[in-house]
Protein backbone atom coordinates (compact mmCIF):
# COMPACT_ATOMS: atom_id res chain seq x y z
CA UNK A 1 0.00 0.00 0.00
CA UNK A 2 0.89 3.28 -0.48
CA UNK A 3 2.05 6.05 2.16
CA UNK A 4 -0.64 8.56 3.10
CA UNK A 5 0.42 11.84 2.55
CA UNK A 6 0.41 13.76 6.51
CA UNK A 7 -2.66 15.74 6.34
CA UNK A 8 -1.97 19.87 6.07
CA UNK A 9 -3.02 22.27 8.23
CA UNK A 10 -4.74 24.97 5.59
CA UNK A 11 -5.72 28.05 7.61
CA UNK A 12 -7.07 31.43 6.04
CA UNK A 13 -6.21 34.99 6.92
CA UNK A 14 -10.06 35.03 8.38
CA UNK A 15 -8.48 32.22 11.27
CA UNK A 16 -5.74 34.03 11.88
CA UNK A 17 -7.66 37.56 12.37
CA UNK A 18 -10.41 35.32 14.51
CA UNK A 19 -7.91 34.07 17.03
CA UNK A 20 -5.98 37.51 17.56
CA UNK A 21 -9.70 38.77 18.28
CA UNK A 22 -9.78 36.02 21.04
CA UNK A 23 -6.48 36.73 22.13
CA UNK A 24 -7.73 40.48 23.03
CA UNK A 25 -11.68 39.56 23.67
CA UNK A 26 -12.92 41.17 20.84
CA UNK A 27 -15.01 40.38 18.21
CA UNK A 28 -14.57 42.28 15.77
CA UNK A 29 -12.20 46.19 14.72
CA UNK A 30 -12.02 48.80 17.86
CA UNK A 31 -12.83 52.22 16.87
CA UNK A 32 -12.13 55.09 18.91
CA UNK A 33 -13.94 58.87 18.27
CA UNK A 34 -13.37 61.69 19.40
CA UNK A 35 -15.60 64.89 19.18
CA UNK A 36 -17.11 68.36 21.18
CA UNK A 37 -19.52 70.48 20.90
CA UNK A 38 -21.43 73.04 22.30
CA UNK A 39 -24.97 72.49 24.13
CA UNK A 40 -27.06 74.94 25.77
CA UNK A 41 -29.10 72.36 28.29
CA UNK A 42 -27.89 71.83 32.17
CA UNK A 43 -25.12 69.78 32.78
CA UNK A 44 -27.33 67.37 34.43
CA UNK A 45 -29.93 66.85 31.78
CA UNK A 46 -27.20 66.90 29.18
CA UNK A 47 -25.40 63.91 30.50
CA UNK A 48 -28.68 62.19 31.14
CA UNK A 49 -28.99 62.79 27.26
CA UNK A 50 -26.27 61.11 26.46
CA UNK A 51 -26.60 58.05 28.97
CA UNK A 52 -30.15 56.80 27.83
CA UNK A 53 -28.61 57.10 24.52
CA UNK A 54 -25.58 54.97 25.48
CA UNK A 55 -27.59 52.39 27.32
CA UNK A 56 -30.55 52.53 24.16
CA UNK A 57 -27.40 51.30 21.57
CA UNK A 58 -25.67 48.98 24.18
CA UNK A 59 -29.36 47.10 25.06
CA UNK A 60 -29.39 45.67 21.53
CA UNK A 61 -26.83 43.15 19.55
CA UNK A 62 -23.12 45.08 19.60
CA UNK A 63 -20.24 43.48 18.58
CA UNK A 64 -18.85 45.92 20.94
CA UNK A 65 -20.28 47.53 23.80
CA UNK A 66 -20.00 51.61 24.13
CA UNK A 67 -17.44 52.72 26.34
CA UNK A 68 -15.90 55.69 26.66
CA UNK A 69 -16.25 58.87 29.24
CA UNK A 70 -17.95 62.09 28.80
CA UNK A 71 -16.58 65.29 30.04
CA UNK A 72 -19.15 67.82 30.53
CA UNK A 73 -18.34 71.55 30.82
CA UNK A 74 -20.89 74.51 31.15
CA UNK A 75 -21.62 75.35 27.44
CA UNK A 76 -18.95 72.91 25.85
CA UNK A 77 -18.16 69.20 25.93
CA UNK A 78 -15.79 66.56 24.56
CA UNK A 79 -17.04 62.86 24.30
CA UNK A 80 -13.95 60.08 23.91
CA UNK A 81 -16.45 57.24 22.91
CA UNK A 82 -15.03 53.59 21.81
CA UNK A 83 -16.97 50.36 20.27
CA UNK A 84 -17.32 49.03 16.86
CA UNK A 85 -18.00 51.57 13.62
CA UNK A 86 -21.41 50.47 13.48
CA UNK A 87 -22.45 50.43 17.49
CA UNK A 88 -20.57 54.15 17.17
CA UNK A 89 -22.33 55.60 14.62
CA UNK A 90 -25.63 53.78 15.87
CA UNK A 91 -25.34 56.29 18.96
CA UNK A 92 -24.82 58.89 16.86
CA UNK A 93 -28.02 58.57 15.08
CA UNK A 94 -29.75 57.66 18.36
CA UNK A 95 -28.53 61.05 19.58
CA UNK A 96 -29.46 63.32 16.71
CA UNK A 97 -32.93 61.25 16.88
CA UNK A 98 -33.22 62.15 20.36
CA UNK A 99 -32.27 65.94 19.97
CA UNK A 100 -35.34 65.98 17.18
CA UNK A 101 -38.12 64.72 19.54
CA UNK A 102 -36.61 66.44 22.57
CA UNK A 103 -37.37 69.49 20.02
CA UNK A 104 -40.47 68.26 19.52
CA UNK A 105 -41.42 68.26 22.58
CA UNK A 106 -40.47 71.85 23.27
CA UNK A 107 -42.67 73.09 20.43
CA UNK A 108 -45.37 71.35 21.38
CA UNK A 109 -44.87 73.28 25.67
CA UNK A 110 -44.54 76.45 23.68
CA UNK A 111 -47.56 76.11 21.80
CA UNK A 112 -49.48 74.89 25.18
CA UNK A 113 -48.23 77.78 26.89
CA UNK A 114 -49.35 79.97 24.21
CA UNK A 115 -52.81 78.56 24.37
CA UNK A 116 -53.16 79.08 27.64
CA UNK A 117 -52.16 82.70 28.60
CA UNK A 118 -55.05 82.98 25.37
CA UNK A 119 -57.55 81.25 27.76
CA UNK A 120 -56.63 83.51 31.11
CA UNK A 121 -56.54 86.93 28.80
CA UNK A 122 -53.17 87.71 28.09
CA UNK A 123 -53.16 89.91 25.23
CA UNK A 124 -50.34 89.23 22.53
CA UNK A 125 -48.98 91.90 20.81
CA UNK A 126 -47.84 90.57 16.93
CA UNK A 127 -46.21 93.77 16.43
CA UNK A 128 -43.59 93.51 19.82
CA UNK A 129 -43.45 89.72 19.37
CA UNK A 130 -39.73 88.93 18.67
CA UNK A 131 -38.77 85.97 16.41
CA UNK A 132 -38.33 82.56 18.62
CA UNK A 133 -35.22 80.99 17.00
CA UNK A 134 -35.52 77.07 17.24
CA UNK A 135 -34.29 75.50 20.44
CA UNK A 136 -31.59 72.54 19.65
CA UNK A 137 -29.46 70.80 22.18
CA UNK A 138 -25.88 71.00 20.34
CA UNK A 139 -25.08 74.43 18.62
CA UNK A 140 -22.17 72.95 17.01
CA UNK A 141 -20.43 69.67 16.76
CA UNK A 142 -16.96 69.11 15.84
CA UNK A 143 -15.12 65.73 14.99
CA UNK A 144 -11.50 66.04 16.30
CA UNK A 145 -10.09 61.93 16.02
CA UNK A 146 -10.84 58.93 14.53
CA UNK A 147 -8.90 55.82 15.41
CA UNK A 148 -9.52 52.88 13.67
CA UNK A 149 -7.90 48.96 14.40
CA UNK A 150 -7.71 49.24 18.51
CA UNK A 151 -6.00 46.53 19.92
CA UNK A 152 -7.08 47.53 23.40
CA UNK A 153 -9.81 49.93 24.81
CA UNK A 154 -9.14 52.56 26.93
CA UNK A 155 -12.14 52.44 29.21
CA UNK A 156 -14.31 49.44 30.52
CA UNK A 157 -17.54 51.26 30.68
CA UNK A 158 -19.21 54.46 30.43
CA UNK A 159 -19.20 57.15 32.51
CA UNK A 160 -19.36 61.14 32.77
CA UNK A 161 -17.65 63.93 34.95
CA UNK A 162 -18.34 67.62 34.59
CA UNK A 163 -15.35 70.39 35.44
CA UNK A 164 -14.93 73.81 35.64
CA UNK A 165 -11.89 74.29 33.51
CA UNK A 166 -9.07 76.92 33.97
CA UNK A 167 -9.13 79.88 31.54
CA UNK A 168 -6.64 79.99 28.50
CA UNK A 169 -3.40 82.53 28.52
CA UNK A 170 -3.38 84.45 25.21
CA UNK A 171 -5.64 84.62 22.32
CA UNK A 172 -5.45 82.05 19.52
CA UNK A 173 -6.36 83.29 15.67
CA UNK A 174 -9.10 80.83 14.30
CA UNK A 175 -7.90 82.63 10.74
CA UNK A 176 -4.20 81.70 11.75
CA UNK A 177 -2.45 79.21 9.21
CA UNK A 178 -3.15 75.59 8.97
CA UNK A 179 0.30 74.70 11.02
CA UNK A 180 -1.14 77.02 13.79
CA UNK A 181 -4.54 74.65 14.02
CA UNK A 182 -2.59 71.39 13.89
CA UNK A 183 -0.89 72.82 17.09
CA UNK A 184 -3.50 73.53 19.03
CA UNK A 185 -5.18 69.93 18.10
CA UNK A 186 -1.39 68.29 18.94
CA UNK A 187 -2.11 70.26 22.67
CA UNK A 188 -5.90 69.22 23.11
CA UNK A 189 -4.72 65.52 22.43
CA UNK A 190 -2.39 65.82 24.91
CA UNK A 191 -4.71 66.54 27.27
CA UNK A 192 -6.96 64.25 26.26
CA UNK A 193 -4.76 61.89 26.75
CA UNK A 194 -4.09 62.81 30.35
CA UNK A 195 -7.64 62.85 31.35
CA UNK A 196 -7.44 59.02 29.98
CA UNK A 197 -4.83 57.93 32.35
CA UNK A 198 -6.50 59.45 35.13
CA UNK A 199 -9.92 57.80 34.93
CA UNK A 200 -8.35 54.73 34.02
CA UNK A 201 -6.29 54.79 37.38
CA UNK A 202 -9.16 56.88 39.66
CA UNK A 203 -12.23 55.08 39.37
CA UNK A 204 -13.93 58.08 41.19
CA UNK A 205 -12.39 61.11 39.11
CA UNK A 206 -13.73 64.34 40.13
CA UNK A 207 -12.72 68.01 39.25
CA UNK A 208 -14.79 69.65 41.51
CA UNK A 209 -13.38 71.74 44.26
CA UNK A 210 -9.73 71.57 42.85
CA UNK A 211 -7.89 74.37 42.53
CA UNK A 212 -6.73 76.32 39.53
CA UNK A 213 -3.20 75.05 40.38
CA UNK A 214 -3.80 71.37 40.93
CA UNK A 215 -2.05 69.37 38.44
CA UNK A 216 -5.14 67.79 37.82
CA UNK A 217 -6.73 70.72 36.01
CA UNK A 218 -3.83 70.56 33.40
CA UNK A 219 -6.00 67.55 32.02
CA UNK A 220 -9.02 69.92 30.75
CA UNK A 221 -9.23 71.12 27.90
CA UNK A 222 -9.91 75.23 28.04
CA UNK A 223 -13.07 76.79 26.87
CA UNK A 224 -11.24 78.97 24.57
CA UNK A 225 -9.14 76.02 22.99
CA UNK A 226 -12.68 74.20 22.35
CA UNK A 227 -14.07 76.95 20.88
CA UNK A 228 -11.27 77.83 18.57
CA UNK A 229 -11.50 74.16 17.14
CA UNK A 230 -15.54 74.40 16.99
CA UNK A 231 -14.55 77.32 15.14
CA UNK A 232 -12.00 76.33 12.53
CA UNK A 233 -12.75 75.23 9.26
CA UNK A 234 -10.49 72.46 9.10
CA UNK A 235 -12.48 70.10 11.36
CA UNK A 236 -14.96 68.01 10.17
CA UNK A 237 -18.63 68.94 11.33
CA UNK A 238 -20.27 65.88 13.05
CA UNK A 239 -23.17 65.36 11.28
CA UNK A 240 -21.75 65.34 7.88
CA UNK A 241 -19.71 63.04 8.82
CA UNK A 242 -22.13 60.69 10.81
CA UNK A 243 -24.18 61.13 7.20
CA UNK A 244 -21.70 59.48 5.17
CA UNK A 245 -21.47 56.71 7.09
CA UNK A 246 -22.26 53.57 4.52
CA UNK A 247 -22.77 55.77 1.63
CA UNK A 248 -21.26 55.72 -1.21
CA UNK A 249 -20.79 59.08 -3.52
CA UNK A 250 -21.36 59.49 -6.96
CA UNK A 251 -18.68 61.89 -8.27
CA UNK A 252 -19.21 64.00 -11.11
CA UNK A 253 -15.78 64.80 -12.43
CA UNK A 254 -15.21 68.11 -14.36
CA UNK A 255 -14.33 66.35 -17.58
CA UNK A 256 -17.53 65.41 -17.45
CA UNK A 257 -19.74 68.42 -17.31
CA UNK A 258 -17.51 70.09 -20.07
CA UNK A 259 -19.32 70.36 -23.76
CA UNK A 260 -18.27 69.93 -26.19
CA UNK A 261 -16.37 66.44 -25.30
CA UNK A 262 -13.09 66.85 -25.89
CA UNK A 263 -11.86 64.78 -29.03
CA UNK A 264 -10.09 61.56 -27.20
CA UNK A 265 -13.61 61.15 -25.26
CA UNK A 266 -16.08 61.15 -28.79
CA UNK A 267 -16.46 57.47 -29.86
CA UNK A 268 -15.39 57.72 -33.37
CA UNK A 269 -15.46 54.12 -34.16
CA UNK A 270 -19.07 52.92 -32.67
CA UNK A 271 -20.11 51.85 -35.64
CA UNK A 272 -17.95 49.27 -36.17
CA UNK A 273 -17.45 47.68 -33.03
CA UNK A 274 -18.05 43.88 -32.85
CA UNK A 275 -19.15 41.73 -30.43
CA UNK A 276 -18.57 38.26 -29.96
CA UNK A 277 -17.50 38.04 -33.23
CA UNK A 278 -20.50 39.44 -35.02
CA UNK A 279 -21.05 43.47 -35.76
CA UNK A 280 -23.90 44.75 -34.35
CA UNK A 281 -27.01 45.58 -35.85
CA UNK A 282 -26.38 48.76 -38.14
CA UNK A 283 -27.27 51.88 -36.82
CA UNK A 284 -29.67 54.67 -38.58
CA UNK A 285 -27.71 56.41 -41.01
CA UNK A 286 -26.36 59.96 -39.85
CA UNK A 287 -26.39 63.14 -42.22
CA UNK A 288 -22.47 63.14 -42.54
CA UNK A 289 -22.52 59.05 -43.94
CA UNK A 290 -24.97 60.64 -46.71
CA UNK A 291 -22.87 63.09 -47.57
CA UNK A 292 -19.77 60.91 -48.13
CA UNK A 293 -21.69 58.34 -50.08
CA UNK A 294 -23.17 60.78 -52.64
CA UNK A 295 -19.86 62.51 -53.03
CA UNK A 296 -18.17 58.87 -53.49
CA UNK A 297 -20.79 58.20 -56.13
CA UNK A 298 -20.54 61.19 -57.75
CA UNK A 299 -16.47 60.63 -58.23
CA UNK A 300 -16.99 56.74 -59.18
CA UNK A 301 -19.74 58.06 -61.82
CA UNK A 302 -17.25 60.67 -62.81
CA UNK A 303 -13.84 57.87 -63.18
CA UNK A 304 -16.80 55.54 -65.35
CA UNK A 305 -17.55 58.39 -67.90
CA UNK A 306 -13.87 59.29 -68.42
CA UNK A 307 -12.88 55.92 -69.00
CA UNK A 308 -15.38 55.28 -71.48
CA UNK A 309 -14.79 58.32 -73.26
CA UNK A 310 -11.21 57.83 -73.65
CA UNK A 311 -11.92 54.42 -74.91
CA UNK A 312 -14.53 55.88 -77.76
CA UNK A 313 -11.72 57.93 -78.71
CA UNK A 314 -9.31 55.27 -79.33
Amino acid sequence: MGTLLPELDTRSVLNVVEENFEKINLKTYATRMIYIGEHTLPREELILHFQDTVNAVNAHYCAINIHGLLLVYDYYFLHIIEGSEDTIHRHLRFLFKREENWKEEQKKLEEELLLSGEEVGLNVILSDKKPTHEKVIFNRLKLLMVYDSLKQLEFSDWRAITARPPSLIGKLDVYGPLQEHFEQLRICLNKITKLCELAKSDPNLSFEGLSAVDPKMEALPEVALLDFMLKSQYFLNLRETANLHRRVGDYTFYSEEVWPLPTHFTPRLLYKLKIDDSFVEPLPVMPWELVKKDVDEDEQEKSAEGSQSSEQSN
